[in-house]
């Protein structure tokens, strides 16, 4: 029997402003910009990192965060430390003072993103 569920195509993440999230996706988390398209009122900016693509929803009506319980959005890094004073360095706003051990060689930081959206960083 052959598997239906394939695979990940995208993770939508509501942007207040579309043209500063994506300067922060790509200024700040070395993200790659794909494409824009607009296929009704919202425009959707696709951006890509390590083989996963964020799909960036411009707010356009007031509908925050209206819809889903999508509570945030995990980036793998190699060196969390680094990463961290990396977003130091762009005045993000961090939600943890440093990163959190979570055992066994295994670290997380949580922060925002320009729509308020929760990141985190991830090293195992």
């Amino acid at each position: 029997m052959e598997n239906l569920f394939i695979g990940i195509e995208h993770i939508g993440i509501k942007a207040l402003e579309l043209e500063k999230a994506i300067r922060f996706y790509i200024e700040v988390l070395g993200f790659k910009f794909l494409h824009k398209i607009k296929p009704g009122e919202a425009e959707l900016a696709f951006l890509e990192l390590g083989g996963t693509v964020v799909e960036l929803v411009e707010v356009v009506d007031g509908s925050k965060f209206k819809d889903g319980v999508v509570n945030h959005l995990a980036i793998r890094v190699s060196d969390i430390v680094k990463a961290v004073e990396h977003l130091k360095g762009h005045q993000v706003e961090l939600i943890n003072s440093e990163p959190m051990s979570l055992g066994e060689g295994r670290y997380n930081f949580f922060f925002r993103g320009p729509s308020g959206e929760r990141l985190e960083f991830y090293q195992a």
